[in-house]
């Protein structure tokens, strides 16, 4: 598990770096003719990383040296490799959790849930939107994953201490958090519109107190699954 999470991490704190780098190395989103002179403007690529600066006439130039996208490319394949592998070694070795180990508490649970979800929307928001304008896209994907992770970490331990107990307490705490946020996101993504006029990034207020609407239904969803599936 230690070996997991250390590969987790580094590679998680190498992305966030990657991304800052390859976004200082972009054209500047402020300035472009600081970048570009006279050029109308320019093309971004994250994967492999390159800018090409566009003028008119459709005449076009490359901002980047092949040499920087190769040594960036080869960087964030073999930092993917590294998380991946993190993430995969802390999914197999997420422990198992024996059946009624500890007091069943499904209102402690819920309302855990609903504030684990206020406080994940709350912080990931903040997070992602500093981590896209350091990081550009990349980075804002990074932040997002950290933060769920610490977000699944929470919910681990709130499992286990009043969640329904059986099965593998760390895999259904990462269901709590994917199908929480999963569908926070899917409510957003429906009402796009509406906050689109309030020029919000991440959406609106509300978007928060949903997200903890959606991580105690989601809470509840484990409670009513338990209680309908057969006991041994």
């Amino acid at each position: 598990m230690k070996l997991a999470r250390v590969l987790t991490g580094a590679g998680l704190l190498g992305c966030l770096v990657w991304s800052v780098l390859v976004e200082a190395a972009m054209p500047s989103w402020f300035d472009l003719d600081d970048s570009c002179p006279g050029a109308t403007g320019v093309e971004r690529r994250y994967f492999p990383p390159s800018a090409t600066c566009l003028y008119e006439g459709g005449r076009a130039v490359g901002y980047l040296p092949l040499f920087e996208t190769v040594v960036l490319t080869v960087a964030i394949v073999l930092l993917a490799a590294v998380t991946v592998t993190g993430l995969v070694l802390l999914w197999r070795q997420a422990p198992a959790k024996p059946l009624d180990q500890h007091p069943k508490r499904p209102f402690l649970h819920v309302l855990g849930a609903a504030a684990l979800g206020i406080v994940t929307a709350a912080v990931g928001r903040t997070v992602v939107i500093i981590a896209l304008l350091l990081g550009g896209p990349p980075g804002g994907i990074t932040a997002l994953l950290v933060v769920a992770l610490g977000a699944v970490g929470v919910a681990s331990a709130l499992d286990r201490a009043a969640g329904p107990g059986g099965g593998v307490s760390g895999r259904r705490a990462t269901a709590l958090v994917v199908v929480g946020g999963s569908a926070m996101f899917a409510l957003l993504l429906a009402t796009r519109d509406t906050y689109a006029r309030e020029h919000t990034l991440l959406g609106p207020g509300w978007a928060i107190a949903a997200a903890g609407g959606a991580f105690a239904l989601a809470a509840g969803a484990q409670w009513l699954s338990r209680s309908l599936s057969p006991r041994p």
